[in-house]
């Protein structure tokens, strides 16, 4: 049997194409309303499923200009439990945007959400499942969510090389890749790591590996790796 923990490659034109549902979904957020723009993302995500009976849902948290939503998933037909999870509606939401990030939160986020959502377990069903909670979390959250949001995958050679050349001469070092597929690493019968480029704007103007770790809880966190290219 193949060994769980080597890294495998996610084809980057099937990757494209589904940031490019993403972008499609970004682009119509005000024409969707709740739940409806929610449990419409995930759909784009075909390797990646809702326990059956249930959808998703999401508390609104602060105003239009600067607010952001806190996802849960919850029985899709009318029965007094289809509201939102206890665990939220007994916190004051004040305190989940002071607790946002914090441990105790942590474990409500996979009571409510993370333990109602599961993936294939293929190289492709992780790598959707980590874009996935990372655009579910964005969603009408553009205030709070620009460290996600903000950022141009790089999943094939040609987009490599096309923010080369439109970065001209301010190209200041390089280091090209063997590989500009997403790579994935399967850890076991749940979660693992998923690797890809990522174009950074703004004063970064940067392309550098974006890590994202997948817990066997299904919690998801992000961080920067190895610089590729400084474009400044």
């Amino acid at each position: 049997m193949e060994s769980l923990t080597r890294e495998q490659k996610v084809p980057g034109y099937q990757a494209e194409r589904l940031f490019d549902g993403v972008e499609r979904f970004r682009k119509a957020w005000p024409r969707y309303h709740r739940p409806d723009d929610v449990n419409h993302l995930v759909r784009l995500f075909t390797k990646v499923e809702l326990r059956r009976g249930y959808m998703l849902d999401y508390l609104p948290i602060g105003g239009l200009s600067s607010g952001w939503i806190w996802p849960y998933a919850r029985r899709a037909d009318p029965h007094p439990d289809s509201g939102p999870p206890l665990a939220l509606t007994a916190m004051a939401r004040d305190r989940l945007i002071s607790m946002r990030g914090s441990g105790e939160l942590r474990r409500v986020e996979i009571d409510t959400l993370y333990a109602f959502l599961g993936y294939e377990m293929s190289p492709l069903g992780l790598f959707e499942y980590a874009v996935f909670i990372s655009e579910l979390w964005a969603t009408k959250s553009a205030s709070k969510a620009s460290d996600w949001l903000d950022l141009v995958p790089v999943v094939t050679r040609r987009q490599f090389d096309g923010i080369l050349r439109r970065a001209g001469d301010r190209v200041q070092r390089v280091i090209r890749p063997a590989i500009y597929d997403p790579l994935v690493r399967l850890d076991g019968q749940a979660g693992g790591e998923v690797r890809f480029m990522v174009f950074q704007g703004g004063a970064w103007k940067r392309i550098t590996m974006l890590v994202i770790k997948v817990d066997g809880n299904g919690s998801v966190r992000r961080e920067f790796g190895d610089l590729v290219a400084n474009l400044r």
